[in-house]
């Protein structure tokens, strides 16, 4: 839906529009389109809009369907798009491939107020608005059953960021992470990456539609839900975890660049063997 609406809370639960909870959050959300005539229904009973505004809303979503949709955002946070929020919060399975950046789900508060001041957010109050979002975003998907899964190349992982300890505690976050039930982390080595694949995806899954990729550029996210276009990816997917490191190798290359780190930051903790990391993160 080229537009989308919300309206004020407890609008779009009235009885009389007679659809349940979830097809209303698809159509606000824009992950499904509807004939031109529900949504005319479901914006005057909801008293979204003026009435003479409603049929120049009606005639934008009068375009074809061609599987795809693409969303505007500021550069590097598709957080706030409604479409993304719903696949947050509703989603059964994510799959997610990175290339760049550790995976949004998975990062921790400096890094993401890091992340985007390389993206150009200046600090201030709008900085602090999209770090809070962000990891308000990250609760909601925990609430899901999973599983979540995250490919990970190792450049991101070795990347130098601007201050070490943010670095190290992002690392950390990972490792302890990866010994939950239902979130697979796994390596991929350098020597390995995908010389077709240069931009990282997301393959999110429902039990009540079809399966979406999400492709976030710097400042629009591409959403791809035809057969053809899902299928390609999921076999992407499939060359990946071949070539990708198991769960476990991939704690134990996680815990040697943790010890590393630890190394770097003061010679003290040469003692520190990834043995006794082993130990202490141990569930």
């Amino acid at each position: 839906m080229p537009v989308l609406l919300r309206p004020p809370s407890g609008r779009a639960r009235d009885p009389m529009l007679g659809w349940p909870a979830s097809t209303i959050s698809r159509l606000e959300s824009g992950l499904r389109n509807y004939q031109a005539g529900d949504i005319a229904i479901y914006l005057a009973r909801a008293k979204a809009t003026p009435p003479r505004e409603l049929d120049d809303l009606v005639a934008l979503d009068r375009l074809p369907d061609d599987g795809y949709q693409v969303r505007s955002h500021p550069i590097g946070f598709p957080d706030d798009l409604p479409l993304i929020k719903v696949l947050d919060s509703g989603s059964q399975s994510v799959t997610a491939y990175a290339t760049v950046e550790i995976p949004r789900q998975l990062q921790i508060e400096p890094y993401i107020r890091e992340a985007l001041a390389r993206n150009g957010h200046a600090d201030g109050p709008a900085l602090d608005t999209a770090v809070r979002t962000r990891l308000a975003s990250q609760a909601a998907s925990l609430r899901t059953p999973g599983p979540f899964t995250f490919y990970l190349h190792e450049t991101t992982l070795l990347a130098r960021l601007e201050e070490p300890v943010v670095k190290h505690e992002q690392i950390l976050h990972l490792l302890i992470t990866s010994s939950l039930p239902h979130h697979h982390i796994h390596l991929l080595p350098n020597h390995l990456a995908l010389a077709s694949l240069h931009a990282g995806f997301a393959l999110y899954r429902h039990d009540q539609h079809r399966p979406l990729i999400h492709h976030q550029q710097p400042t629009t996210s591409l959403f791809l839900e035809n057969d053809d276009d899902v299928a390609f990816y999921e076999n992407q997917l499939e060359r990946i975890a071949r070539d990708a490191l198991p769960r476990r190798q991939t704690r134990d290359w996680l815990m040697g660049h943790l010890a590393e780190l630890e190394l770097d930051r003061d010679p003290r903790y040469r003692e520190l063997s990834n043995s006794h990391l082993d130990r202490l993160l141990r569930p």
